[in-house]
């Protein structure tokens, strides 16, 4: 079972997000740093990184159920607590962002096909089915059934994962400059986050997680390279680079740490724990870059809108209390969950 301090910090996190809510919910995203130059901020930022998240862990337990790896088959219980609570916050800080959550239902009467929302709303949804199927003990360990499962579990979580790439379509121009690793990017932050929390989860739970430093290691190569191959793609775009460089440093420094880790101690806890910390802070600052990339138009065609002045975007005080409140939300709906099925 997880501390009471921490089930009861959460809550009170919880309560906060639903206060400020409600006050946002009376006076408008008027509090909010949204305008013309972002539509979106803090909030999806929010909703893509939990999601990424859930994404990642969803794809560990399919692996591991499809490969019939009873010896985590304990982590895999906890981490489908954990991806209901990133499933959950993420849901929220959607609704945060919409202004009024009952706008979602505009998403299954609307039935525009043709729309990224759409369709990542439905792989949610069979993703949350999904997890809930395997919260309540309906997935065997083995046999048809979990098979059955694994794939489902593959497809809607890589599925969803992807189609955030098709959010920024429209916004990317044709030619070498369009960022052709951005779907690669995608895919591998989320693997990567999500594995890095698995691994906590592990170390503050007791379970067992065997090579967790020797699987960042390879996520974390994975993750590098398309991250490094979208700066090379942006390089005529000087004025956005800065930021890029540094989430680029971070995960080489990732990158070098756990590959120091591995080689001194294989089977060490505290160093990739300490870099698994650094992977979920390295990861949401990839999509807050993405965010901020993705949003800011030229007025102005290359090479002169490189003297154009760049808009920045910085979230407001109800933002980031809503932001670390969704954080609550995650920890109190992921502990729930766990304390109550220790307690059947």
């Amino acid at each position: 079972m997880v501390s009471g301090f921490i089930v009861y910090l959460a809550l009170l996190l919880s309560a906060l997000w639903a206060v400020m809510f409600m006050r946002q919910l009376k006076s408008g995203l008027g509090q909010t740093a949204l305008d013309d130059h972002f539509a979106w901020g803090l909030y999806v930022q929010g909703f893509f990184y939990f999601s990424a998240l859930a994404g990642g862990i969803l794809v560990f337990m399919a692996v591991a159920t499809l490969f019939g790896l009873g010896s985590i088959r304990p982590l895999v219980e906890t981490g489908s607590a954990v991806s209901m609570g990133c499933l959950v916050a993420a849901g929220m800080l959607l609704g945060s962002d919409l202004g009024k959550p009952f706008r979602g239902i505009r998403i299954l009467t609307g039935k525009n096909f043709a729309s990224p929302l759409t369709w990542d709303f439905y792989m949610l949804s069979l993703c949350g089915v999904l997890d809930l199927v395997f919260l309540l003990g309906w997935i065997p360990e083995t046999g048809a059934l979990a098979t059955i499962w694994a794939v489902l579990c593959l497809v809607a979580a890589l599925g969803y994962v992807m189609i955030h790439t098709l959010f920024f379509l429209s916004r990317v121009g044709a030619g070498f400059r369009s960022q052709p690793f951005l779907g690669m990017d995608t895919l591998a932050q989320s693997l990567l986050g999500g594995a890095a929390l698995m691994n906590l989860v592990a170390l503050v739970s007791g379970v067992a997680f065997p090579h967790a430093g020797k699987l960042l290691l390879a996520l974390a190569s994975f993750t590098l390279v398309p991250l490094v191959g979208g700066h090379i793609a942006s390089l005529s775009l000087r004025s956005r680079g800065m930021e890029q460089k540094k989430i680029i440093a971070l995960d080489g420094l990732i990158l070098a740490m756990l590959t120091i880790a591995v080689m001194i101690s294989p089977e060490g806890r505290i160093l990739p724990a300490f870099v698994s910390v650094l992977i979920l802070v390295a990861v949401f600052l990839e999509k807050s870059h993405l965010m901020k990339q993705y949003q800011i138009k030229p007025t102005l065609p290359l090479p002169y809108s490189r003297y154009e002045g760049t808009p920045e975007y910085s979230p407001s005080a109800s933002e980031w209390i809503l932001a670390f409140g969704s954080v609550g939300v995650c920890v109190f709906f992921s502990t729930l969950i766990i304390n109550v099925k220790a307690l059947l």
